[in-house]
C-alpha cells in the first residue's frame, strides 16, 4: 500500500507530503484547489508521461516519490524478472527536468517508464470519472468476469496460445502473399534456368569456340597463303631450301680453308636445319588445314547463342548464373514446404486454443449468474431498487476464436421493473454508470488483493440516502484494502478513517497547492461547510457531528 507521497515543484505544488492511512482515506477541497494535480503527480510514479509543463515555473526539476509497503503482495517474481532488488519497502521516483526529459527509479535503480507502468498495475488502481467508460468496453467486461470467476490463469494460458496462433497465421499470410506476388517471378526464373540447362554449358567454352571460329573463317586464305610459302621453300625452281643448301655447302668449303668462317658456317648450318624443320611443319599443317562450312556454321551458331545468353543475363559466367537460379528455385520449393508445416502447426495450435477456450467458457458460465446476482443486490442498496443487471456469456457463431476465447460477454441494464434489457451505454445515466462501476469495484475488491484503490469523484450524480449507502459500501471495501476517495459528498467524507484537505495558500506573490490531515474539530467544520456552505449555522454543525458519529 501507499505509505507516503512526496511531490516537489509539480505544477502548483511546491513541496507536498501526503501520508494516507491503511484503510479508508477521504480527500476534500474546493474546486481548483489541486486535487487533480495530486492525482497527476501520482500518475507520474505509475509510468504516465510528462513534459516540461509539469515543472513548476522557475524551478530546475520536478521530483515525485512514492513510498509503498508491498509485503505479502508476491512481487518478488516481478523484481527478479526485471532485475531489480526486492524490498518490502518500495520507493519509486520520477525526476522531470525543465527540458521535458525525465528519469525514473525503482529502489534507486534506473528504470524505464514501461516498467513503472507494469509495476504500477500491482500497486494502485486509479479510477476517475472518465474510467466509467471502461464499463462499455468488452475487454473490461471480460476482465471483470474472469477476475470474479477466478479464471484469469486459464485466460493467461489461452492468451499465450492465441497470440502464438496469431503469429503463426501472420507468418503464413506473409508467405502466401510473397508466394502470390512471386509466382510470376518463379515461372520466369524457371524458364531462365531451363534455358541455361538446355544450353549444356561447358567451362571456358566461349573462348575456345571464338578461337576456332576465327580459324575456320580464315581457313581458305590460310591454306592458299601457306601453300605458296611451302612452294617457295621447297617446290619451285628457285626453291629457297635448294638455294640455301648451295650457300651452306660453299661456306663449309670456305671454312675448311679459312678457320675464321667456321663459326658463321656453323650458324648457317643450324639455320638451314631449322628452316628445313619449319618447312616440314608447314607441309603437315597444310595437309590438315582445310575449309569446313558445316563446322563453321555450327561454331558460329554456338558462339552467337552464348553471347546472347551473356547479354541477356548480364553476366560473364553463365554456369554460375545457372547455379544461382537453381538455388533460388530451391528456396521457392522450401517455401512450399514451410507453408505446409505452418498449416500443420496452425491446426495443432488452434486445437490447443479451443481446449483452453472450453475450460475458460465453462468457468465463466458457472460464475456469470453469481456475479449478476451480487451486482443486483448491491445496486439496490445504491438507490436503484427497480434496476437490474444481466451478465450474458454466449458462444460466438461457429465458436470463432478471439482474444478472449470463443465467448462473447454482454452486461445489460434494465432501469426499472418491466423494462427491457439493453447495453449499459445505451440506456444508463451517468449517475447509474458510476454506481454500477462502484459495485463492480466493490465485488472485485473481495476477490483481488489490490494494495490501493483511488476513486476520483465516484459520487457523480449521487446525493441523499444513496450517498450514505455509497459511503457504507466504500467503508466496507476499505476493510480489505487501502482506499483513497476524492469526494464532494459529506456523507462519504464522514465515513473516512482519515480526512485530508487540499487547499491553496498564498506565499508572497506565489500561490501553492498543499494537503493536510484534518483534526477532529477541523473535520467537523469541513463537513459542515460541505453540507451548508461557508455560512453554515449551528444546526448544520450539529448535523456534521452526528454524521461523523454514524
Amino acid at each position: 500500500m501507499l505509505t507516503e507521497l512526496r511531490v516537489k515543484n509539480y505544477a502548483l505544488i511546491k513541496d507536498l507530503v501526503f501520508k494516507p492511512g491503511h484503510n479508508f482515506n477521504v480527500i476534500t477541497g474546493e474546486t481548483g484547489a489541486g486535487k487533480s494535480i495530486l492525482l497527476g503527480a501520482m500518475g507520474l510514479i505509475l509510468g504516465e508521461r510528462a513534459d516540461s509543463v509539469a515543472v513548476k515555473e522557475n524551478e530546475e526539476k520536478c521530483v515525485v516519490e512514492g513510498f509503498f509497503n508491498v509485503k505479502g503482495y508476491f512481487l518478488q517474481p516481478w523484481f527478479d524478472k526485471n532485475e531489480f532488488d526486492y524490498s518490502d519497502d518500495l520507493i519509486i521516483r520520477r525526476d522531470i527536468l525543465v527540458s521535458g526529459k525525465s528519469r525514473a527509479f525503482i529502489n534507486d535503480t534506473p528504470a524505464q517508464l514501461n516498467q513503472l507502468k507494469d509495476l504500477g498495475k500491482y500497486l494502485i488502481d486509479i479510477h476517475s470519472q472518465h474510467d466509467n467508460l471502461d464499463l462499455f468496453q468488452k475487454s473490461f467486461q471480460f476482465r471483470v468476469l474472469d477476475s470474479f470467476a477466478g479464471s484469469e490463469p486459464e485466460h493467461q494460458q489461452y492468451s499465450k496460445a492465441f497470440n502464438e496462433l496469431k503469429q503463426l497465421k501472420a507468418t503464413l499470410w506473409e508467405l502466401e502473399e510473397k508466394e502470390s506476388k512471386g509466382s510470376d517471378e518463379r515461372d520466369f526464373k524457371q524458364f531462365l534456368y531451363e534455358e541455361l540447362l538446355a544450353a549444356q554449358l561447358i567451362p571456358d567454352e566461349l573462348a575456345s569456340l571464338e578461337e576456332e571460329l576465327q580459324a575456320l573463317t580464315n581457313s581458305e586464305n590460310t591454306v592458299k597463303t601457306v601453300g605458296i610459302i611451302h612452294n617457295q621453300l621447297t617446290e619451285s625452281e628457285m626453291a629457297l631450301m635448294d638455294q640455301l643448301a648451295g650457300i651452306r655447302n660453299q661456306l663449309i668449303g670456305v671454312a675448311k680453308t679459312d678457320k675464321r668462317f667456321e663459326e658463321v658456317s656453323g650458324r648457317l648450318n643450324e639455320s638451314y636445319f631449322v628452316l628445313q624443320d619449319i618447312s616440314r611443319q608447314i607441309e603437315q599443317m597444310v595437309e590438315v588445314t582445310h575449309t569446313d562450312p558445316q563446322r563453321l556454321e555450327t561454331v558460329n551458331q554456338r558462339v552467337s547463342l552464348l553471347n546472347h545468353l551473356i547479354k541477356k543475363h548480364k553476366v560473364d559466367d553463365l554456369i554460375a548464373k545457372k547455379e544461382q537460379l537453381a538455388s533460388e528455385l530451391k528456396a521457392f520449393s522450401n517455401s512450399d514446404g514451410l507453408m505446409h508445416n505452418l498449416k500443420e502447426h496452425i491446426e495443432l495450435k488452434e486445437s490447443e486454443c479451443r481446449t483452453h477456450a472450453k475450460v475458460l467458457s465453462s468457468k465463466r458460465g458457472e460464475q456469470s449468474t453469481l456475479l449478476q446476482n451480487q451486482m443486483n443486490e448491491m445496486i439496490i442498496q445504491l438507490g436503484m431498487p427497480g434496476a437490474q443487471i444481466k451478465v450474458e456469456v454466449i458462444s460466438k457463431e461457429n465458436n470463432a476464436l478471439s482474444a478472449y476465447g470463443y465467448d462473447d460477454v454482454n452486461m445489460l441494464f434494465s432501469p426499472a421493473a418491466g423494462k427491457s434489457f439493453n447495453p449499459l451505454q445505451n440506456i444508463a445515466s451517468g449517475g447509474e454508470i458510476s454506481r454500477v462501476m462502484l459495485v463492480l469495484k466493490a465485488i472485485l475488491a473481495r476477490k483481488n488483493v489490490m494494495p490501493t484503490i483511488i476513486f476520483d469523484e465516484i459520487d457523480t450524480g449521487v446525493s441523499g440516502e444513496v450517498a450514505f449507502k455509497m459511503g457504507n459500501m466504500l467503508e466496507s471495501m476499505s476493510h480489505n484494502l487501502q482506499l483513497i476517495v476524492i469526494t464532494h459528498l459529506p456523507q462519504i467524507a464522514a465515513k473516512g478513517e482519515k480526512h485530508y484537505f487540499v487547499f491553496k495558500k498564498q506565499v508572497g506573490s506565489e500561490t501553492f497547492s498543499d494537503i493536510r490531515e484534518l483534526k477532529e474539530d477541523e473535520r467537523i467544520h469541513e463537513i459542515a461547510e460541505m453540507m451548508g456552505g461557508k455560512a453554515f449555522g449551528e444546526s448544520i454543525l450539529q448535523s456534521a457531528k452526528q454524521l461523523l458519529m454514524q
